[in-house]
């Protein structure tokens, strides 16, 4: 039914309307809504394109049906290509990986998935670019699925930078493959830390077998060394050094230890000073220790007997000397020699004389377990007793250990009788010098006695 005017509001009359009439007035109705419709998406559209040209990025729409339905102006920017060629935007990537990516991305678009995929697109000009492309499912007022809204952006630059960096580190581990020299990369963060193949290979692991995070990194340093490791480490982090060079002890995979020199400096820090980024070298020096050990030794010790040698025995008394004077009490310095020692060297020659020396040296030192041997040179031994008691007679009784420890029945080629002289700290002496010349004055009144004996010293009257 419908409402005919007849000119005064009392004179309304109702007339029923034809089906023409009716059908025509619907259609109206929709052709105004569609026009609005029409108006509203286009105005929207342009709005869309207005906005999205401002953007580094590409924005599409997809429908439910996978059509695309809407692509910024970027995309034809990005790719060379024109409006009409929409329809085959997948025709744009590069041939490899035309074979994959659609199927990721219809795989995602079924299960209502997000997705980012990276892959690379032929130009009109018939370069190469990449590009990222992310997609989130879009739903209407309803919560009914309806397509995908996604954006694309030309990461070209980036994947450059990228194979860049990944070149130089290839570069960087050829250069430093075969050498013991590690380098490290710390985010600091979040923790992460990349080591190189090399840096591995330092501690006997292999790439994935270490976990690449500070966290766990303490594990690796030796208990004795840690604290100086933190302390450095930690100065360095607040600009209170501006390098860490440091030498110190790693775990390796079997268990046993290596030797490093640390080199390393904080390369990154933020507005407010704070360290970003640390990058450091690890070189194995284990045998460079070694060797210096070996050095350090040698200037030690007597290489025939591997007793302390002169030098090292005059450090050693003024060590015993200084805990004497700690504790209180006194000490002992015993000067022994190997009587006739000149006799063996030239009756047996020089080798038997030598393997006098190895035995009196083994000797002597089996019997003095609780002091220190040294060999001064020649046939002559010094033995020092930091805990000589208060009783003379006690100390006489071990130099007599002395005069046998110098002395065999064996019957072996080379044998020898020993002298020993004996003096007190600080009962004799009040200085090294002066007691080793009060031992030696004993040891000489020992030779007068006959050899083979030993004497304690006696000052003059």
């Amino acid at each position: 039914m419908a409402t005919r005017f007849s000119g005064k509001v009392s004179e309304i009359k109702t007339f029923p309307l034809s089906p023409s009439e009716s059908l025509e007035g619907e259609l109206a109705v929709l052709r105004a809504e569609l026009a609005r419709e029409t108006a509203l998406r286009k105005r929207y559209e342009t709005q869309l394109r207005q906005f999205s040209a401002s953007l580094p990025v590409v924005i599409w729409m997809a429908d439910a049906d996978r059509r695309l339905r809407f692509v910024s102006d970027n995309w034809y920017a990005i790719t060379g290509t024109g409006p009409d060629q929409l329809e085959s935007w997948v025709f744009t990537m590069h041939e490899e990986d035309r074979l994959t990516v659609p199927g990721e991305i219809h795989a995602a678009a079924d299960r209502r998935e997000r997705f980012a995929i990276e892959y690379r697109i032929l130009k009109a000009d018939g370069t190469i670019a990449w590009v990222l492309n992310v997609g989130a499912p879009k739903f209407d007022e309803c919560g009914r699925y309806d397509g995908y809204v996604g954006a694309v952006m030309d990461v070209s630059e980036r994947r450059a930078a990228t194979e860049t960096l990944q070149d130089l580190e290839t570069r960087l581990s050829l250069a430093l493959d075969g050498t013991r020299v590690g380098v490290w990369d710390w985010d600091i963060a979040s923790g992460d830390v990349w080591l190189s193949d090399s840096a591995l290979a330092i501690q006997g692991y292999a790439v994935g077998e270490v976990k690449g995070h500070a966290a766990g990194f303490s594990d690796y340093i030796h208990p004795d060394d840690l604290e100086e490791h933190t302390r450095r480490i930690t100065a360095c982090l607040k600009d209170e050094q501006p390098m860490v060079n440091l030498e110190h002890r790693l775990r390796c995979k079997d268990g046993g230890w290596v030797w490093v020199a640390e080199r390393s400096r904080v390369v990154e820090r933020d507005a407010q000073g704070r360290a970003l980024r640390m990058i450091g070298t690890r070189t194995d020096i284990s045998d460079q220790r070694e060797r210096d050990e070996r050095l350090r030794w040698l200037a030690a010790h007597d290489v025939l007997t591997e007793l302390p040698n002169r030098g090292r025995f005059q450090e050693l008394l003024l060590a015993a000397m200084r805990e004497t004077d700690a504790r209180g009490g006194r000490m002992a310095l015993m000067l022994v020699d190997l009587d006739h020692f000149k006799a063996v060297n030239d009756g047996f020659g020089h080798d038997a004389g030598d393997a006098l020396l190895r035995r009196a040296a083994r000797r002597l030192r089996d019997a003095f377990t609780t002091g220190s041997v040294s060999r001064l040179g020649g046939d002559e031994f010094a033995i020092l007793l930091p805990d000589a008691g208060r009783h003379s007679e006690e100390v006489m009784a071990l130099a007599a250990q002395a005069v046998r420890a110098g002395t065999t029945d064996s019957g072996e080629p080379g044998e020898s009788t020993a002298s020993v002289g004996v003096a007190f700290y600080p009962d004799h002496a009040g200085n090294a010098a002066d007691l080793t010349k009060a031992a030696d004055v004993a040891l000489y009144m020992a030779k007068q006695a006959g050899r083979a004996c030993a004497r304690l010293y006696e000052p003059r009257r």
